[in-house]
């Protein structure tokens, strides 16, 4: 997903939990995952290259790092391993097929109908998402270049597989949606959580800084 529609979403999502020092924080964590040293050999953070496995892998341990930086009032590095989290969640939707799976599944049905945590999409063999083929990739994303170079670009790359803008087609909104949607499923269940837990409040109240 572009960057600009990471940083759109955290901040709408989040806003009525974080004050706007900590949001910052959290966006910038966020749209960091998406610097040069992690575009290649890190599959596992934006799920490319049908990285399933390891990028749930790493969102559980990013979400362990979370929650006991939380009870060592270490909230940088949780705000931080936030970040990271929704980031990959959200590049889910993104450089997977799965709107386009739901949206065959359920019979065309309008964008806010958007399920983003189907259980047999998760599991379905027919889940894959783009393969990251290196530098080439980065030109395909040229203004100038990629109408030259992504009609020669193989069908499962990334750069023909992505939703990371309206220029990818009807199907960004979906992606939009459910990323939208999960990101603010993956703040409520982290919360619910640290009340399960018995997380002093004023542990949390200082990780969200309201």
């Amino acid at each position: 997903m572009r960057t600009k529609y990471h940083i759109e979403i955290t901040q709408n999502v989040l806003q009525e939990y974080f004050s706007q020092e900590n949001l910052e924080k959290i966006v910038r964590s966020n749209i960091q995952q998406d610097r040069v040293k992690n575009q290649i050999g890190h599959d596992y953070i934006h799920f490319d290259g049908s990285a399933f496995s390891e990028g749930f892998s790493y969102i559980k341990e990013q979400k362990a790092k979370l929650l006991k930086s939380v009870e060592d009032s270490d909230y940088q590095t949780a705000r931080a391993a936030l970040g990271r989290i929704l980031h990959s969640w959200q590049d889910f939707y993104s450089h997977s097929n799965y709107v386009q799976l739901w949206y065959q599944k359920e019979g065309h049905i309008d964008v806010e109908e958007i399920d983003h945590k189907d259980l047999d999409i998760f599991n379905s063999p027919e889940l894959k998402s783009g393969k990251n083929y290196g530098l080439i990739e980065l030109f395909a994303l040229l203004p100038g270049l990629s109408r030259l170079i992504k009609p020669f670009m193989p069908e499962d790359s990334h750069a023909k597989m992505n939703l990371d803008s309206p220029k990818s087609g009807p199907f960004f909104n979906y992606a939009y949606t459910a990323a939208k949607r999960r990101t603010k499923h993956v703040l409520d269940a982290l919360l619910e959580e640290m009340q399960y837990k018995n997380t002093k409040i004023e542990l949390i109240k200082a990780f969200l800084g309201k």
